[in-house]
């Protein structure tokens, strides 16, 4: 019976699955697709098929699931792979086969599980990082609406910026729409846009 090896070939092709699903932007659900792919058909042989699940649960996120487990399973296997205090994932693993994971393949699953839980990480910073990269352009274009907004209101009413927030403020409220949303309406009718309903006046 053989038993799965790892070592630099295996680090190689995970940095390789992280560089090619997190680099084209497909994210963390991409890169997990393949990893179960991956471990399944690097965990089996010929005597033994092994399928792969692999379940993510992130803070604040419902769980991530990639992979499949055989439906008429004789034997599986559940590994815990270690990633930070934010993170957990499990993987799975079935087979047809009754006592298909000897003491020795486990031990050697939990090796090779290990190194796939490092890559998994990786992906996951990776992924948070680009998030907050999107989050933080989509903050800076909202600000620079708003402040557009302010100073077309300071221009047009002759009063300072703080009264020309308020202003913008009270019309958010009042027509239950958020500030940027606003402003983007206002600054689209001085750039000659067909909505003109946007009139602030104190």
């Amino acid at each position: 019976m053989s038993i799965p090896q790892s070592g630099s070939s295996t680090s190689g092709t995970l940095l390789g699955l992280v560089v090619a699903s997190t680099g084209g932007g497909s994210g963390v659900d991409d890169f997990l697709a393949q990893l179960a792919t991956w471990m399944g058909q690097e965990l089996s042989c010929t005597e033994r098929e092994v399928t792969c699940a692999i379940t993510v649960t992130r803070r604040k996120r419902p769980p991530s699931i990639a992979g499949s487990t055989a439906e008429a399973a004789a034997s599986s296997l559940r590994l815990h792979l270690a990633l930070d205090d934010e993170n957990s994932a499990v993987v799975s693993l079935c087979s047809p086969r009754r006592e298909a994971f000897s003491d020795e393949y486990v031990a050697a699953a939990r090796r090779f599980a290990s190194e796939a839980s490092a890559a998994l990480l990786l992906a996951l910073r990776i992924s948070q990082l680009s998030q907050s990269r999107d989050d933080l352009a989509a903050a800076m274009q909202s600000r620079t609406i708003i402040d557009m907004a302010i100073g077309a209101i300071m221009a047009q009413n002759r009063c300072p910026r703080d009264a020309a927030f308020k202003i913008l403020r009270n019309t958010s409220n009042n027509r239950n729409k958020k500030i940027r949303d606003v402003a983007a309406s206002l600054i689209g009718s001085i750039a000659g846009d067909t909505d003109t309903s946007a009139r602030f006046e104190d």
